[in-house]
């Protein structure tokens, strides 16, 4: 009996480190596929775009975690099922509930803890990110067509195309921020070249559908938001791969990651408190077992 007791707490153990791997692996994934809006993110945000006319990137990560998980979970209840007959049939229902208590807890400590690393990783990434500082580079579209522009303070010279302004809206629980971006072209020989600097601009009814304007700020390659640059690609808009796009400043730049990192320190956070509630419980079983004994 001892050795099927061991054999089992052995699978239990194996099949808890399996499922909290291949939930860890996930989340990475589509967290990863979320802040760079690619892959199976990208078209299921898409799709919300056309039917709901919103994207809600964080129930679209658990719901994609939940559904890739779905094969390990029906095996994991076949097996719970299976473990638990054993433990009924060894008649040790105290045993049994103190196990299960057990399980769970270091299932939410694992989450927490997970959840902790992200938080951690998204600030360690927003602090790779250029922000201001000396010297200021001034940008002139029209002699800016070196393969690397210099990232961080920079002035940006040249006509804005406020014909093609975007408004890209961003929730992340109670806070809410608007922007406005637009592309500033460059034209050889009279034709505009695809777009490869964007400016945050301000949307103002006096502003012509074409100017030339300085705008001073941060700027950085990468970070236009993916559901703005596939709109730009939607409507057949010349865009470059990765283009450079200036922030009216860093902390407008680090806005997403700072939120994500909220949002999983939360989430974290709740994890935690479900592991020591459930540590709170399993004490008060035993309490109780050892007084009724006595």
């Amino acid at each position: 009996m001892n050795e099927s007791h061991h054999d089992l707490n052995r699978q239990k153990r194996a099949a808890s480190i399996v499922s909290g791997l291949w939930l860890a692996l996930l989340a990475g994934l589509f967290v990863w596929q979320a802040t760079q809006y690619r892959g199976i993110v990208e078209l299921l945000a898409e799709w919300q775009y056309r039917v709901l006319d919103h994207y809600y990137p964080g129930i679209t990560i658990a719901l994609l975690c939940l559904f890739f998980s779905f094969p390990l979970l029906v095996t994991l209840f076949i097996l719970w099922r299976r473990w638990r007959r054993q433990n009924e049939l060894a008649g040790e229902p105290v045993a049994v509930m103190l196990d299960a208590s057990r399980r769970l807890k270091r299932l939410c400590t694992f989450l927490a803890i997970a959840a902790g690393g992200v938080a951690i990783l998204a600030l360690a990434l927003a602090q790779l990110l250029p922000s201001e500082g000396m010297p200021v580079h001034l940008v002139d579209v029209r002699s800016a067509q070196a393969a690397v522009i210099p990232e961080g303070s920079a002035s940006v010279v040249g006509p804005v195309d406020m014909s093609a302004l975007v408004r890209f809206e961003e929730e992340v629980l109670v806070f809410h921020r608007r922007l406005y971006f637009a592309p500033v072209r460059y034209r050889l020989h009279g034709v505009a070249q695809p777009a490869r600097i964007f400016v945050q601009v301000e949307e103002r009814a006096d502003l012509p559908r074409q100017f030339v304007a300085l705008k001073s700020g941060v700027l950085a390659r990468g970070v236009l938001p993916g559901d703005v640059d596939q709109l730009y690609r939607n409507i057949r808009y010349p865009v470059e791969a990765r283009p450079y796009l200036l922030y009216r400043d860093s902390a407008t730049l680090r806005w997403r990651y700072h939120m994500l990192s909220a949002q999983m320190a939360l989430v974290g956070l709740l994890f935690a408190l479900a592991a020591w509630r459930e540590g709170q419980r399993r004490r008060r079983i035993a309490r109780r077992v050892e007084q009724g004994v006595g």
